[in-house]
């Protein structure tokens, strides 16, 4: 998947990880917040953001969604993110809702 390339490309996007931020746990619900630096991946139906985002209570390796992102959604606005953790080798949040502003 295309995903994967662009992950290895990114180091850190949004906020820096703490180095006591675990990684999510497969099949939770949690709710994320950080700062839009660079572009999401559109590939067709879907967005991606991939690097490393991290808050608390935890951090991901990538933002999965699918749809259009809302139009406040750009490079220095903030947003938070509500979805389910998947691990298929790479810790993802499976997006639900995202609110940018």
């Amino acid at each position: 998947m295309r995903v994967a390339a662009y992950a290895l490309f990114a180091i850190f996007l949004f906020v820096p990880a703490r180095a006591d931020a675990a990684f999510c746990k497969t099949g939770e619900t949690v709710t994320l917040e950080g700062e839009i630096i660079i572009p999401p991946v559109i590939d067709g139906g879907e967005w991606f953001w991939p690097g490393k985002f991290a808050k608390r209570p935890c951090q991901v390796t990538t933002l999965r969604g699918k749809g259009t992102l809302p139009k406040e959604c750009a490079v220095g606005k903030r947003m938070s993110l509500t979805g389910r953790v998947l691990d298929a080798g790479i810790v993802t949040l499976e997006v639900a809702s995202i609110r940018c502003y």
